[in-house]
């Protein structure tokens, strides 16, 4: 938005003669034309682009946050893709999401010379593609990873957003900087390597991913049995046995509502974190695209890795009983909801003292404290009723998608001009929401199944019950690294 947004500069225009009358001057006299013109201040002002240039829009603030929110609206969807998502084939929904995503960034820059309706169009297509992406990771991670292996699984699935984040942003950067030297530069390129990236990865999910277990071509009986073995403790189910949803029950469950609470106070302070730090750094900071790129960039790696690192501690506390599954959340999400509205509401006052690597060791610091979110709400909710885990996250974010879609409209009612004063009403608003959920979820929050959330009771396991299907299993290079980096609640070679 940065790149495609134009800004006023005196400099870019020059007078355009216009001919009164044929008769007015010769064709070879245009120079003493165009001084007539201007002297007489009767002429147009034109935009002077070269060819190879993109073109920028005059876009005001308001169409920029309905740009922004039109990814949040398309997310709405969610509601229903989340309740179909336990059902349907999670490889397929995936493939379908990333082809829309595919669709919409490709097109995004020829639409954007067309209208902006077209482009807020395209970015609501991006929206369904991700209501169609997230329920199905969650619950694809409920098939393939046992209870106590799930924070570690869905910080580095969920990572992958941060990833993503982290290429594209020093990437775009260095294509916008580069739009004045190079016909293959400018913010259109940023849309066709997303594009071209997705379509590389949608050929590696097309070949190498499986809805479940039993369909994957590389899993070796002895993975396969002992994940079927520890996902069916839970009484999950087949699909085409499971009862219908029940809506009552989900609806009001006080463990739910409080979950999906708190992600709203999570995500409603990201929005700046995730699409609106290059324009704070471009309109306060004034960084060049370049290194705005880079510095973008830079909060979401420390994002990253705080999520996956954290997620793995996680597991690693719940697997060896040092802490309840609840505990380790309610701890993680105070830690991180506490330490991401202190960064951010004090974010805005380092930048009125003009100290700019304070703001941006602010901004990384607060990213830190959102990644240990994962292993708080974001795996209460997968944890509640694994059953219909993506039944519950397709409600939590389409709740999470409407609060997103008033938080960038206010966000740009505030943001008229970009000055200081505009994104500390911005900054200090995220903080007081970021917050909160230190009260409530704290005191409410849980992330024990529930008990409608399974159609028979469990029978536990004693402790020291061997595994058959592990009996035989012989350690391998990928256990290895499971085990001592994503803190893997047992190994296969070992009884539960």
């Amino acid at each position: 938005m940065v790149c495609m947004v134009q800004k006023p500069d005196t400099n870019t225009s020059c007078p355009f003669a216009k001919k009164e009358n044929s008769n007015s001057a010769s064709s070879g006299d245009g120079a003493a034309l165009l001084e007539l013109n201007s002297e007489s201040g009767n002429q147009d002002d034109v935009e002077a682009v070269p060819c190879h240039q993109a073109k920028k829009y005059k876009w005001t603030s308001f169409q920029q946050s309905l740009l922004y929110s039109g990814q949040n609206f398309g997310s709405l969807f969610m509601f229903v893709c989340g309740w179909q998502a336990d059902r349907l084939n999670g490889k397929w929904t995936i493939l379908v999401a990333l082809i829309l995503i595919i669709i919409a960034n490709a097109l995004l820059p020829t639409a954007a010379d067309i209208s902006i309706a077209l482009v807020f169009c395209l970015r609501f297509l991006t929206g369904v593609g991700d209501a169609l992406l997230s329920p199905s990771s969650s619950s694809m991670i409920t098939r393939w990873f046992p209870p106590k292996e799930r924070p570690s699984a869905l910080g580095i699935v969920t990572g992958g957003r941060q990833i993503g984040t982290l290429i594209i942003l020093p990437v775009g950067g260095y294509l916008c900087s580069t739009e004045n030297t190079s016909a293959f530069g400018g913010w259109p390129a940023i849309f066709y390597v997303s594009s071209i990236v997705a379509a590389i990865v949608l050929v590696i999910w097309l070949i190498f991913s499986a809805d479940k277990p039993s369909k994957h071509l590389c899993i070796s009986q002895n993975e396969e049995a002992y994940i079927h073995r520890k996902v069916e403790e839970e009484h999950v189910g087949k699909r085409k046995n499971r009862a219908n949803t029940p809506w009552k029950k989900i609806l009001k469950s006080k463990s739910i509502w409080v979950s999906v609470a708190a992600l709203v106070c999570h995500e409603f302070p990201l929005v700046i974190m995730l699409q609106f730090l290059p324009k704070f750094f471009s309109d306060v900071l004034g960084l060049s695209s370049t290194i705005n790129g880079l510095v973008s960039a830079l909060p979401m790696g420390i994002l990253f890795l705080s999520k996956t690192l954290s997620s793995s501690l996680a597991s690693y506390l719940t697997a060896h009983g040092i802490l309840g599954k609840t505990q380790s959340c309610k701890i993680f999400n105070f830690i991180a909801s506490l330490g991401l509205g202190l960064c951010i509401g004090a974010t805005p006052l380092m930048s009125q003292l003009q100290h700019p690597a304070l703001v941006i060791f602010l901004l990384c610091l607060a990213n830190l404290f959102a990644g240990l979110h994962t292993p708080g709400v974001l795996t209460a909710l997968v944890q509640l009723a694994p059953a219909y885990s993506g039944v519950i996250t397709g409600i939590a974010f389409t709740v999470a998608a409407c609060f997103s879609i008033l938080n960038k409209l206010l966000i740009g009612q505030i943001l008229v001009t970009g000055s200081k004063r505009e994104w500390t009403i911005v900054f200090e608003i995220s903080a007081i929401v970021a917050i909160i959920p230190t009260v409530f979820f704290t005191i409410w929050g849980s992330a024990e199944r529930v008990e409608w959330a399974t159609s028979q009771s469990s029978t536990p396991k004693d402790a020291d019950q061997k595994s058959q299907d592990s009996a035989t299993s012989t350690s391998s290079v990928v256990q290895v690294i499971a085990k001592n980096f994503m803190f893997l609640s047992h190994d296969l070679t070992h009884s539960a």
